[in-house]
């Protein structure tokens, strides 16, 4: 049975047309020569969670310049148009460049934010351009100083700036989140990993003491380990804080004397903070790690505060103290228990010599972290409170790269802030998972190869073809 014959002409086309889709191929190898092409398909194409919800909730039109001149070739403006024109396809997004050479009077308006707009800059701005937020190229990765004092790339941030941009834009409030000084507590410059998160967040920062004046209604107090009570008239002004809707973060280790402060052991309403180190039972394998004084405790996931954490994420806290009671809550008062040991658990006292056991320690359920909620009537205004039994979630150690530590911290202040549906903006890491691109000049010994090769088959068929025909 002879097989199908085609036509000279259709042999013709069929190798041209491959040695174009070659052409094509390399041509965009040659378009990025000295780059690194990244062939994971999710990276910047597939957006996440948080960013999707952002973009659902948006009533109105945003805009993401890219500040690139006409002619830059670079990972970062693919990267950066690549990453706009996902957003651009899953909400209420317009995506343009503009080139600080030929329209320095569209960039001399965004200027005047005080932020440099070097080139790779990206501006995000609502429908009217009323509002703007100017992320500068350096801040559109993650970094990380090695032991010799310099920094390494460690991710791209560029997605978790660009939503958190939008949030600002389109009118989401942006909270303040207040870090208490004055009592010899852990402040802002001890909260790096903290306060980086936050930022990141839409959330603005800084430090205040309780006489300033500073704080308003919603605001967030960060109360980080005081080692000083608070005076009476520091205890007033915290008490008329949360009676007008503030909301208070009071995070106290093992290691603080509370019955030397009773003003701040007076804070949160018949819950106070226990004496002694909560240590687990050694037969609870699953609720330690490496010692019974890391903990790695139970997550009410059912509670308004901890409802965004996913199951499966690691939560350590060594050197924790418990929360007490309360035996009788307060009238108004609403209690819920975050973070909890196995009934196994007990307090030690710190002066003992050793962690073991004995008849006299406190032994069962232990609460880590307990959230208090209470609705003033006289001025209409809720206030939080979180009291946590550890810093370890919220001033910088070493746990913060390897638990989701960070991220409870992020939760419990989302819910004092109100904001705990939304969903945090993960940095992206970025992979080994790439194909280097060619210089230009090996870009053309490809493309010359390439294309000699079928030329050359098409030479060979044709002097085969005319053989045949002249036999």
């Amino acid at each position: 049975m002879n097989g199908i014959r085609y036509s000279p002409f259709l042999r013709i086309a069929a190798v041209l047309l491959c040695v174009g889709m070659i052409c094509a191929g390399l041509a965009v190898l040659e378009k990025r020569a000295n780059v690194v092409w990244d062939l994971t398909p999710d990276m910047l194409t597939e957006l996440s969670e948080g960013t999707l919800q952002t973009l659902g909730g948006l009533e109105e039109t945003v805009s993401i310049h890219l500040v690139f001149k006409s002619e830059t070739e670079s990972t970062l403006r693919w990267m950066l148009e690549t990453l706009a024109s996902s957003y651009a396809r899953n909400g209420q997004v317009a995506v343009d460049v503009i080139d600080p050479v030929t329209e320095p009077g569209r960039i001399r308006g965004y200027a005047e934010s005080g932020r440099s707009l070097a080139e790779g800059s990206v501006i995000v701005a609502n429908a009217d351009e009323s509002r703007f937020v100017v992320i500068p190229a350096g801040e559109l990765y993650a970094y990380q100083m090695a032991p010799d004092g310099s920094y390494a790339i460690t991710g791209l941030s560029a997605e978790q700036k660009m939503t958190s941009a939008i949030r600002t834009v389109t009118g989401g409030e942006r909270k303040q989140v207040w870090f208490l000084t004055g009592h010899d507590e852990a402040g802002l410059e001890n909260c790096s990993y903290l306060a980086s998160r936050l930022s990141d967040d839409n959330y603005q920062l800084g430090e205040t003491t309780l006489l300033s004046g500073q704080m308003q209604p919603g605001d967030v107090l960060l109360m980080l380990s005081p080692a000083r009570d608070l005076t009476q008239e520091e205890a007033d002004a915290l008490h008329l804080f949360l009676q007008n809707g503030g909301r208070l973060l009071l995070a106290c280790d093992a290691s603080l004397d509370m019955s030397a402060m009773p003003h701040i052991a007076d804070i949160a309403g018949r819950l106070s903070f226990a004496e002694g180190i909560v240590v687990e039972d050694e037969r609870e394998t699953g609720s330690w790690m490496n010692s019974p004084l890391y903990l790695m405790p139970t997550l009410n996931r059912e509670s308004t505060a901890l409802g965004g954490m996913q199951e499966g994420r690691r939560v350590i806290l060594p050197g924790a103290r418990a929360i007490a009671g309360p035996e009788i809550p307060l009238s108004g008062y609403t209690y819920e228990a975050l973070l909890s040991t196995s009934s196994g658990a007990y307090r030690c006292p710190l002066e003992s010599d050793t962690i073991a056991r004995t008849p006299d320690m406190p032994t069962g359920t232990q609460q880590l972290a307990v959230a208090v909620s209470h609705y003033e009537e006289s001025t209409d205004a809720e206030s939080r409170m979180v009291l946590m039994g550890s810093l370890y979630t919220l001033v910088d150690n070493s746990l913060m790269k390897s638990t989701y530590n960070l991220d409870l911290s992020a939760s419990l202040i989302a819910y004092l802030a109100q904001r705990e549906t939304e969903t945090h903006v993960p940095v992206r890491a970025l992979n080994d998972h790439s194909l280097p691109a060619f210089t230009a000049q090996q870009s053309w010994r490809i493309l010359a190869v390439t294309l000699f090769l079928p030329v050359l088959s098409a030479l060979a068929g044709a002097v085969i073809l005319i053989r045949r025909k002249k036999k």
